[in-house]
């Protein structure tokens, strides 16, 4: 897949300003996948509007697993360069190849026991090998069972290796994992199952839990999965994340007990743990 380079310039701005006017980044669709990715967010200033970094982590997964791409910089550089060869090529990027493609609006879903639902009234199975995940366009019409505990997901790659992370959830009720997408906030205002809201664990996972995902569900049968020993995992955590965020949130707080204990760990740690160092614990 190929990055153009006037977006690619864009995105280096973006790493190196931590934000960027939204009047420049012309490709909207692009904009929409990094929101929904939660990379990007969108910071309004009177009559200006911004577009801020969230995760550079994040972005920079992003740029490999899409593009291929191990070096933004590089990468222009060599974009630049009309005699690159292909070699070179390569070496900034994985894939030599120029295609385009268009990520589809929809539901990426993944389950490590199988779990009948219902998909335009036709039943399917869901069971999802090791990193793979099932998608459903938008437009589908899903039935998922009551007893079923939906899980969501706020990392791709967590969601496509939730296999290796079957040990860390001991609910013993059938779990549908689902990447936390614009499509999954509506099929949560819309669904009386159970919810497990899977993120990172640092102010801004928690923010998204408060004012995005619980405001949207149906009811009132929702937690945030935090490991046992979080105390220990924080101490791996990213102490430059906390800073930036704790900028961004210094009054988040919550009536719920067992995550305000959360939120006072992270400040006593000053350090903040993305949900991938989940996955090979």
């Amino acid at each position: 897949m190929k990055l153009s380079l006037s977006l690619a310039k864009k995105l280096l701005i973006l790493v190196q300003d931590k934000s960027i006017n939204n009047s420049e980044f012309k490709n909207a669709s692009k904009l929409q996948e990094l929101i929904e990715f939660g990379i990007v967010e969108l910071r309004v200033k009177g009559q200006k509007t911004k577009i801020g970094l969230l995760s550079q982590d994040k972005l920079q997964k992003y740029l490999k697993h899409h593009f291929g791409i191990n070096d933004l910089q590089s990468y222009i550089d060599e974009g630049l360069n009309p005699n690159r060869s292909r070699a070179s090529i390569a070496s900034q990027s994985n894939d030599t190849k120029s295609f385009k493609t268009q990520v589809q609006g929809g539901f990426y879903m993944s389950s490590y026991e199988p779990i009948e639902i219902l998909v335009n009234e036709e039943k399917i199975t869901l069971l999802t090998p090791d990193m793979t995940s099932m998608f459903i366009h938008k437009r589908a019409k899903i039935k998922i069972p009551n007893d079923v505990l939906i899980v969501g997901v706020e990392n791709f790659e967590n969601l496509n290796s939730i296999c290796k992370q079957k040990h860390l959830f001991k609910d013993p009720r059938k779990k549908m994992f689902i990447y936390r997408n614009k499509y999954l906030n509506d099929l949560l205002s819309k669904s009386f199952n159970d919810y497990l809201h899977f993120g990172d664990f640092d102010l801004a996972g928690i923010n998204i839990f408060l004012n995005e995902i619980i405001p949207r569900l149906a009811h009132e049968r929702h937690t945030f999965y935090i490991p046992e020993n979080i105390e220990e995992l924080l101490g791996y955590g990213n102490a430059d994340d906390y800073f930036t965020q704790n900028k961004k949130y210094p009054n988040l707080k919550t009536k719920l007990k067992y995550l305000q204990d959360l939120i006072n760990l992270i400040h006593k740690k000053k350090r903040s743990l993305h949900q991938e160092y989940l996955i090979n614990i």
